[in-house]
């Protein structure tokens, strides 16, 4: 039987030996070569094109023929052609010739395109035969499929209609992609186009994926269709017969093929995802790690036989595959997250990471509990009303505190024995001639200090002050504090060698020499350990390092420590207040007298007309604007703070070294990678970020209540560079997600 290519003839089928139509007259022999044997596919006025089984001189081939001309189809058509020419390597049907063929008496023409004929079956065939898809020649045709459309999208091709009709099975079970009649080039036209949405929509009702229905197929659209397309087969059911969950919008259909692994589950299901954006950006590399875990599964199974053992052994290798898979993508992780911690420490250390960190450890210090004001100091308060005060009694006055007040003071003092006394105002001068009891007083009671103040080129401080000519230099004490950016103190100084042309040759703090001194009564001695660092009595304070937690490239000349403030209220309220002038009038109260009993007096300035007020950590609760405190309360905390850890067992404010930061860090870039790679979800991914970010920081609060001042910062962007690495590295599929469901190897 030989058929009529005249789309519009009313009876196609002709004897053999005929070489006219006897309906139409068309002829039967096309281009003189080619007799039609037969339709490939159901003649149907619907369809634009007709493909046929035809006889060339002997040999079998396919011939389609365009029936539309339709200017677009034309050119579909002829986009066809060259697509197969540039395929010819690949496993795509082979062009034969392509031509225009004229019917007779019409103007009508009909492009045809000769091609050779694929032996075998489609798989819409092969499955109305053999029913669903074992997961062992799935794997397999999955593997052949991804090879054939890596090969079309590297030479920048779409199908764009792929489909179990689309696809032919060879006898030797090679698989052919055929009919390119939708395929297209990606080219900048294609691209302009596709920005544009002015694009043609070719579609299959239940293989096409969503974003190629709008007319904006991309490369995650043909493996969209293939991933509907091994649903069909491993289901038996077409994919508009599936349900669809109504919260993602995504097929539900492993239900109808319980025997499939886990592994490959997924990983359709990645290929199905309803934006191309949740998509594998690189699904060829997923499935090629796929075949490499069904092989090794594959390979331990043939090592096993018989009944149960076999089943036993399927599962056990199925199992252990998974473990292979997941391990193989631990170790990247372990790589990738060791990388993170390593540019974050080296980001840390140049300083870039200090004023947060210095930022998150003031916070730390205003959320601890609240203590106790140290009952062992009093502090005598001069203010503005103070200064007056002194005006007012015809005081001779050369600063803050007058010869006379101070006298005066002095000798209210006495009778109640305080333990040590510190002079916090400097006296550059020496005592009035009209107070030699005063001059006598200081320079020979063992219990009164008085600071200096050593140069400070860097702060355009080039003389210092020099102390009271007749306080002896044993007595005499640096008041010098060091203060990070916007005036903050965090640091003591507890020793400094001072220049040899220094007016101030104080070695010691001030805070350190009243402090050395009330401990001197209590039989508690300092020294110097073997390592250089100073301890007094059991307690050693550890010194400043350049690079300490938080700190990065700070200078840490002389001796410095971290100031553990008494965590109050306000860091004014160290220690009971009273003002100058209340003591002058009224003399020491009865109320006042254990107050002042074996205690440190400090004498200090508050008043708001002079320059001595600093920022401490305790003064930020509520804004990034710091308080400021009086320099005589900040030498209070000093002094409480030694005093406190040698007599309270109050902690020092300690820190890790070096190695053990940079483990702590990594520890947090690799629970970012973990979460990342484990919660694929954004809003999960979101919620175990906040929860991990929670534990990091109630972990660093803990710690730093026992005055451990751990790293928060430099974890948590750790943590946070991790995770939307990972999650940046698994959306392209670099790394691949494996989930365990027990329930796919009973």
């Amino acid at each position: 039987m030989s058929y009529c290519i005249n789309p519009w003839c009313l009876n196609r089928s002709n004897p053999d030996e005929y070489e006219v139509c006897q309906s139409c007259g068309s002829s039967l022999i096309i281009n003189e070569r080619y007799r039609i044997v037969k339709p490939l596919r159901e003649l149907n006025q619907n369809h634009y094109t007709e493909i046929f089984e035809i006889d060339n001189l002997g040999t079998t081939k396919v011939l389609k023929v365009l029936t539309s001309d339709r200017r677009r189809l034309i050119e579909l058509f002829k986009q066809e052609v060259t697509i197969l020419q540039k395929l010819q390597e690949l496993e795509v049907p082979l062009v034969d010739t392509c031509f225009k063929f004229s019917l007779p008496e019409s103007n009508k023409d009909l492009y045809c395109l000769v091609m050779e004929k694929i032996p075998g079956q489609n798989l819409e065939q092969w499955l109305e035969q053999h029913g669903t898809l074992s997961e062992e020649l799935a794997v397999d045709w999955l593997l052949q499929l991804n090879q054939i459309l890596k090969q079309l999208h590297n030479k920048q091709i779409l199908h764009r209609d792929i489909k179990p009709g689309n696809i032919m099975l060879r006898p030797d079970g090679k698989l052919i992609l055929i009919d390119f009649g939708t395929a297209r080039n990606v080219t900048q036209t294609y691209v302009g186009k596709l920005q544009e949405g002015n694009l043609t929509r070719v579609y299959t009702s239940g293989y096409t994926a969503p974003e190629q229905l709008e007319g904006q197929a991309v490369y995650q659209s043909d493996y969209f269709a293939l991933g509907r397309t091994l649903v069909h087969l491993l289901t038996g059911i077409h994919p508009d017969n599936l349900p669809i969950n109504p919260e993602n919008e995504e097929l539900i259909w492993r239900n109808q093929a319980p025997y499939i692994s886990t592994s490959l589950g997924d990983l359709i299901d990645e290929l199905m995802k309803p934006l191309p954006q949740q998509r594998l950006a690189n699904p060829h590399l997923s499935i090629e790690q796929l075949q490499i875990e069904y092989q090794e599964q594959q390979k331990a199974i043939a090592e096993c036989s018989g009944g149960k053992k076999l089943a036993f052994c399927e599962r056990i290798t199925r199992f252990s595959g998974s473990l292979a898979h997941t391990w193989l993508n631990l170790t990247k992780i372990l790589g990738i997250s060791i990388a993170i911690a390593f540019v974050v420490m080296g980001i840390r250390y140049i300083g870039i990471l200090q004023p947060s960190e210095l930022k998150a450890y003031d916070y730390l210090m205003q959320l601890r509990p609240i203590e106790q004001p140290d009952p062992r100091l009093l502090l005598i308060t001069i203010d503005e009303a103070d200064i007056q005060y002194q005006h007012q009694q015809q005081m001779n006055m050369r600063w803050s505190l007058s010869d006379g007040a101070l006298l005066q003071l002095l000798e209210k003092l006495e009778p109640y024995e305080p333990r040590t006394i510190a002079l916090d105002i400097y006296r550059d001068f020496g005592v009035d001639s009209d107070y030699p009891e005063l001059a006598n007083r200081i320079s020979s009671d063992q219990r009164f200090f008085a600071p200096c103040k050593v140069p400070a080129p860097e702060d355009g401080d080039l003389d210092g002050i020099p102390p009271p000519p007749e306080v002896p230099k044993s007595r005499i004490g640096f008041s010098d504090l060091v203060a990070d950016p916007q005036e903050v103190v965090r640091r003591h100084l507890l020793h400094l060698n001072p220049p040899i042309t220094s007016s101030c040759a104080a070695k010691y703090a001030l805070s350190l020499q009243v402090a050395l001194h009330y401990l001197h009564t209590e039989n508690i001695q300092s020294t110097v350990t073997s390592e250089g660092q100073l301890k007094i009595g059991d307690v050693v304070f550890r010194r400043l390092k350049p690079h300490i937690s938080g700190y990065q490239n700070i200078d840490t000349s002389g001796y410095q420590v971290l100031l553990n403030y008494r965590s109050l209220r306000s860091a004014r309220d160290i220690a009971q207040q009273i003002p100058l002038r209340k003591i002058l009038e009224d003399g020491i109260a009865p109320d006042l007298i254990e107050s002042v009993k074996d205690r440190i007096v400090i004498i200090g300035v508050i008043a708001s007309s002079v320059s001595d007020y600093w920022s401490t950590p305790n003064e930020n609760q509520a804004s990034y604007v710091y308080q400021k405190t009086p320099g005589l309360m900040v030498q209070a905390h000093a002094i409480s703070q030694i005093i406190g850890a040698v007599l309270d067992d109050r902690p020092l404010i300690w820190w890790w070294d070096t190695w053990l930061e940079a483990l702590w860090l990594w520890i947090w870039s690799l629970l970012g990678c973990i979460i990342a790679w484990y919660f694929t979800r954004p809003w999960h991914l979101a919620i175990a970020i906040v929860v991990a970010y929670f534990l990091l920081f109630n972990i660093s609060f803990a710690i730093f209540k026992i005055s451990g001042w751990i790293p928060l910062v430099p974890p948590a962007l750790a943590l946070l560079t991790a995770s939307v690495t990972i999650s940046f590295i698994v959306k392209k599929n670099l790394i691949i997600r494996v989930t365990f469901n027990n329930s796919n190897y009973d």
